[in-house]
């Protein structure tokens, strides 16, 4: 079987590009027989996909095509187009499986999508396209869905009106390598602080995360605390940037930037927590990622961070407020902190890649059998 991959939200990095790298990691490591194409269709530096920690085996081609998504993908979804199902069939594909939330427009060819986000909130213009339109159209259109939490399944059944019979639930799986705890003593010169990784956007809540770092120091003006935000800057950037100065905290908080997965461990492994405000995540790998390096964290509720954390962490409400009493529980709180460190690295052995990759590859034998 060829196995058409569509990796195109690897490019922008953050939770797609992790994804895409650890999965195929493990398909290479479990698979050596099924021939995989990582295809995307993009227009803005598509060599970048070079860039990326992909297998280097026989198996595993790279074939990128230089395409304008924002031209190319309305024009498949409202105008009947099937361009990119041409360059999959010119390419040999069997199969074809979406890992950014997605797929191409397919009448010929089988197909599987990861499911990463299932809601009928909306957005701005390009997020309603893409949230709106293209992620249910897909979903739909999918032989089958492989949801990444059991929330994502059950709102994409609920929103979307799938069948339950397609929808799988795979979790992602915890970080192989490098992410493990550093006991080693701290630099007494270094300043405690909280962690958060992704881009700074409006569906991340980042405005409310960091209302709820403000209240935290106003309260606490002796505590030592910063902030380190490890993601590309999104829409709520420049809101970002205005709250810290109007509160005079510019300094407590390090945007860090769009760190590579090879580099972001030393920086849950010395932080004092890890603490997220979104409450529409499918998944939100950084909790597990967080768990493996031992240190506590605090999740809003909502969205799938309650069930991928179980007891592990915190559970907090979206709001400043709430945020703002987790990180005092974990920043004074020893025996708390000592206690949140020992579930949580038991926690992310419930997650495996491998485990991940061996249903990936069942399910593409079950489609494949079923349009033969």
């Amino acid at each position: 079987m060829r196995i058409a991959l569509e990796i195109t939200g690897a490019l922008a990095g953050g939770g797609f590009r992790r994804y895409t790298e650890m999965i195929t990691r493990a398909l290479a490591a479990e698979d050596k027989v099924n021939e995989y194409i990582l295809y995307g269709a993009f227009w803005k530096n598509p060599e970048r996909v070079h860039d990326l920690d992909l297998p280097r085996q026989a198996n595993f081609k790279i074939e990128m095509v230089k395409a304008p998504q924002r031209l190319l993908l309305p024009a498949e979804e409202y105008l009947g187009l099937r361009w990119q199902e041409g360059q999959l069939k010119r390419l040999g594909a069997d199969l074809v499986h979406g890992f950014s939330n997605w797929l191409p427009r397919l009448e010929r060819l089988p197909s599987l999508m990861t499911l990463a986000y299932a809601s009928d909130t909306h957005f701005g213009p390009w997020d309603e396209f893409y949230f709106n339109t293209l992620l249910p159209r897909s979903a739909r259109q999918a032989d089958k869905v492989l949801a990444i939490s059991g929330v994502a399944r059950d709102a994409a059944i609920k929103n979307w009106g799938l069948d339950p019979k397609k929808v799988e639930v795979v979790y992602y799986g915890a970080p192989l390598e490098g992410f493990t705890p550093d006991d080693a003593p701290r630099d007494p010169s270094e300043k405690p602080y909280f962690l958060f990784v992704g881009v700074t956007r409006a569906t991340k809540n980042t405005k409310v995360l960091l209302e709820g770092f403000v209240l935290f120091k106003q309260r606490h003006p002796e505590a030592s605390h910063r902030f380190v935000i490890c993601g590309a800057p999104g829409d709520e950037q420049a809101v970002l940037e205005e709250l810290l100065a109007k509160a005079g905290l510019t300094e407590a908080v390090t945007f860090a930037g769009n760190v590579a997965q090879s580099q972001v461990h030393p920086y849950y492994q010395k932080a004092s927590a890890y603490v997220s405000a979104s409450a529409l995540e499918g998944f939100h790998l950084p909790l597990i990622e967080a768990m493996a390096c031992g240190i506590p964290t605090v999740a809003a509720r909502g969205g799938a961070q309650t069930e991928i954390v179980a007891d592990a962490g915190l559970h907090v409400d979206a709001t400043a407020e709430d945020l703002a009493k987790g990180m005092e529980a974990v920043a004074f709180d020893d025996g708390l902190r000592a206690s949140l460190r020992e579930k949580g690295l038991k926690r992310c052995k419930d997650f495996s890649w491998s485990a991940a990759a061996r249903k990936t590859i069942a399910a593409y034998e079950e489609v494949y059998a079923a349009r033969r």
